[in-house]
């Protein structure tokens, strides 16, 4: 099992529980103009820093269930996946009554989007370099197995 599954928990676990901080953030009672101005800059942050993890572990998570799929197959439905995901974060926002959910949800759904559409080429990329390594080895032992010394060098040059 690949790690991205861990990693991905972890990360979505991690902004759970800031998002919960963020929500007692948003409720906390000031008394003035500058206990007001840091509490709500202080909300902004973990409200992002929340939407981000929620966001990453999202992605981290569909990543790896897409891993299952043929190299160029996983590729494709992740940036078709990036791009429904976006929509549907746009959406949601729009149509959240509160304007610190709404912030929430676009970033968090923004941030999937993102981490979705960069994993989908390293899949791509990572898939063709495996294949590009399995070649070389078959080259390789293809040319040790009754070669002529010459087709043989010119393998290992490649």
């Amino acid at each position: 099992m690949r790690i991205s599954i861990w990693i991905g928990f972890l990360t979505f676990g991690i902004g759970i529980l800031l998002s919960y901080l963020a929500k007692a953030m948003i409720q906390t009672q000031t008394a003035g103009a500058m206990q007001t101005t840091a509490a709500t800059i202080a909300s902004i942050i973990f409200v992002l820093f929340s939407a981000t993890m929620l966001g990453t572990g999202a992605g981290l998570v569909i990543h790896w269930i897409f891993g299952f799929a043929k190299h160029w197959k996983a590729f494709v439905a992740e940036i078709v996946f990036s791009v429904v995901i976006l929509i549907i974060g746009i959406g949601a926002s729009l149509m959240s009554g509160n304007i610190w959910t709404g912030m929430q949800e676009f970033v968090a759904f923004l941030t999937a989007s993102i981490a979705l559409f960069v994993l989908s080429f390293i899949t791509m990329f990572g898939g063709i370099f495996e294949g590009f390594k399995s070649v070389k080895e078959y080259i390789e032992k293809r040319g040790k197995n009754g070669k002529p010394a010459k087709v043989r060098a010119k393998v290992r040059r490649v």
